[in-house]
């Protein structure tokens, strides 16, 4: 057999070997440009600047479960306010609005409205009334009776927004006799008007005129629907809790009326933390007012 030699063998060798160099040139430049960041390039990566950390943009989470929808609003008056300044605490820790009704001429009546105040609650006036049954503990001329002449009734109230600076609403204070004259509530509720306050009928008597005299004087006003603690009792106000919230849901709104007292608060705390996630919206009194005035009127 002939051999072949380099000078008479196959004649492509040559043009082989230069075509690998050309692909392996051509691999290297892709290579850099995919490697290393070019002014002009399309992929930049900025290198951080010495002694910082780069930030990686987070998504924020969205909130798990469905959002709670307002079925129902109520709102809340506590009455006896004055007495001790002990249970301001508990007005920070309740995160709902509430009235906040301080009797006037007791040791600690200001200071009370100053606590309410700094809470965001809403101090009133819990109005003495006079009640059918009088009550020898108070002293003369601490109540709006029906035997005072219209001076004498402004003359107290009067005296009653003085002494009580800062108050944004007015309830009354027993007053089941009271209540039921047209004449002192025609001249209670035309003195709450004309200082732009608002006022919510106690209904410590079914009796009262109340509404019929908020509507001939054009004025919007709220009644009383539960009262909390006649029976200071834990069982006895979570009933009463529930048959608010109950009559709420069914009608879309209720005001309820409780008392400064310890479990009372307690409660409220416990109930309003629980009802804001079941579709419950507890109002500031004036807004509720707003809302819902009594329908009679």
């Amino acid at each position: 057999m002939k051999s072949v030699s380099p000078r008479n063998g196959f004649k492509g060798g040559p043009f082989i070997i230069i075509g690998v160099w050309i692909l392996f040139a051509v691999i290297c430049i892709q290579g850099y440009f995919l490697c290393f960041k070019k002014d002009g390039g399309l992929w930049k990566v900025k290198r951080p600047s010495q002694g910082t950390s780069r930030k990686i943009p987070i998504k924020p989470l969205k909130p798990k479960g469905k959002p709670v929808v307002t079925q129902a609003y109520m709102a809340i008056v506590l009455d006896d306010w004055g007495y001790n300044r002990t249970h301001c605490k508990y007005l920070e820790a309740i995160k709902v609005p509430l009235g906040i009704a301080i009797l006037p001429e007791l040791p600690f009546s200001t200071e009370v409205i100053a606590c309410a105040k700094a809470s965001g609650k809403e101090p009133m006036i819990h109005l003495p009334m006079e009640p059918h049954k009088p009550d020898a503990t108070y002293p003369a001329g601490y109540h709006l009776t029906t035997e005072m002449s219209v001076p004498e009734l402004k003359k107290l109230l009067d005296k009653r927004f003085q002494e009580m600076p800062g108050i944004v609403g007015v309830n009354n204070h027993t007053g089941s006799k009271a209540t039921e004259s047209p004449i002192v509530m025609k001249v209670v509720l035309n003195e709450i008007k004309r200082r732009g306050l608002f006022f919510i009928d106690s209904v410590t008597s079914e009796q009262s005129v109340g509404m019929d005299v908020a509507k001939s004087l054009n004025m919007k006003i709220a009644k009383r629907n539960v009262f909390l603690d006649n029976r200071n009792e834990r069982g006895a106000i979570e009933w009463q809790f529930a048959s608010a919230v109950r009559m709420a849901r069914k009608r879309g709104f209720a005001l309820v009326i409780g008392h400064d007292r310890e479990l009372t608060l307690k409660i409220i705390k416990e109930q309003t933390d629980k009802l804001r996630q079941e579709g419950i919206e507890f109002l500031p009194v004036k807004e509720y007012i707003k809302r819902y005035e009594y329908s009679g009127n």
